[in-house]
């Protein structure tokens, strides 16, 4: 059974290297991991863990390289330097999670920079399951329910003193009017592939139905490689480095990106979200495809590509035979 890091914070998908096109650099300023570093980041860090077997998980994230330790443990490594503080304030954050009726990661062993690796980083729980593609999924209707539910709880665990949304967590959760101008850049960019009219009208429209507030807590990043299922069911929520307060509007994107066209009632009803919501959450998740498919696509990562293309076919904005 493929697993998941209980604090891991991108889905193990596990594709085939040409699948994910293993070999190609994401980020120019990527940082060098590989499985001899792992291992004497353990001799050095994680004695306990010492001889367990070392493997590199190929995954679809963009932040974190993980490796699987032994059977029960994952270390999680910043990938480019802006994931360093993300993985920070997961660490910092996820004990305030554990209460939530789906399963989060837990850290381990929190592990500090030194000459054999630059950056902090973190040993977690290894979670068994796996990624939450609709073939993983028994019943598309229940999964809906379930992350609805699942948002709503979140929704509504205390924020005092949480990090706010913003440049610290990729600005998930802002006004959305502050991500005018990336988000018209990229639609730009797409005309080959979208119906950029449409995507500018869907645009505005979420936009005019601005945030109120207060914020609540959000995840950020809900795709289907960033949850697990067991037995067919939802069981975790992983990668949290895009958590904050700010517009719920944004986790409700998942209606999109994530949640079967056909059971998207159902969620919207499990999680509650109003009409202003719902019409934000639209504009999130434009947002987030069109961002990370203007920048990934070409080769850099596929897997992330053919997702966000999936959310915009389930918005109505690709071009007729895309």
């Amino acid at each position: 059974m493929r697993g998941w890091p209980c604090r891991s914070g991108e889905a193990v998908i596990l594709l085939s290297p040409d699948a994910l096109n293993v070999g190609a650099m994401m980020h120019a300023n990527e940082i060098f991991s590989d499985e001899t570093t792992t291992k004497r980041l353990i001799d050095e860090q994680v004695p306990d863990l010492a001889g367990l077997p070392v493997k590199k998980l190929e995954t679809s994230g963009t932040d974190n390289a993980l490796y699987r330790v032994g059977a029960e443990h994952v270390m999680r490594l910043p990938r480019r330097p802006e994931a360093v503080p993300l993985l920070a304030k997961e660490i910092a954050w996820l004990p305030h999670f554990g209460g939530l009726p789906l399963e989060v990661p837990v850290v381990c062993y929190t592990c500090r920079a030194s000459r054999v690796f630059a950056h902090d980083f973190a040993v977690f729980k290894w979670i068994n399951g796996e990624p939450a593609a609709i073939e993983a999924v028994g019943n598309v209707e229940q999964a809906a329910r379930d992350l609805g539910g699942f948002l709503k709880d979140l929704h509504r665990v205390i924020t005092a003193g949480a990090p706010a949304a913003g440049s610290g967590n990729h600005n998930r959760g802002v006004a959305l009017g502050e991500l005018n101008e990336k988000t018209y850049r990229s639609i730009e960019i797409l005309e080959d592939e979208i119906d950029a009219a449409a995507a500018n009208a869907l645009w505005l429209d979420a936009c005019h139905n601005p945030f109120q507030g207060p914020g609540s807590w959000l995840h950020g990043d809900l795709k289907a490689d960033n949850m697990l299922t067991r037995n067919g069911r939802l069981c975790a929520v992983l990668d949290w480095g895009l958590c904050a307060v700010g517009d719920p509007a944004a986790d409700f994107a998942a209606a999109w990106s994530f949640v079967a066209p056909e059971a998207r009632d159902a969620f919207r009803e499990a999680a509650g979200a109003d009409d202003a919501q719902w019409r934000r959450a639209k504009g999130w998740a434009l947002y987030g495809a069109v961002i990370a498919l203007s920048y990934y696509r070409g080769g850099k990562n596929e897997p992330l590509c053919r997702q966000c293309r999936q959310t915009l076919k389930r918005l109505g904005l690709v071009r007729a035979g895309g």
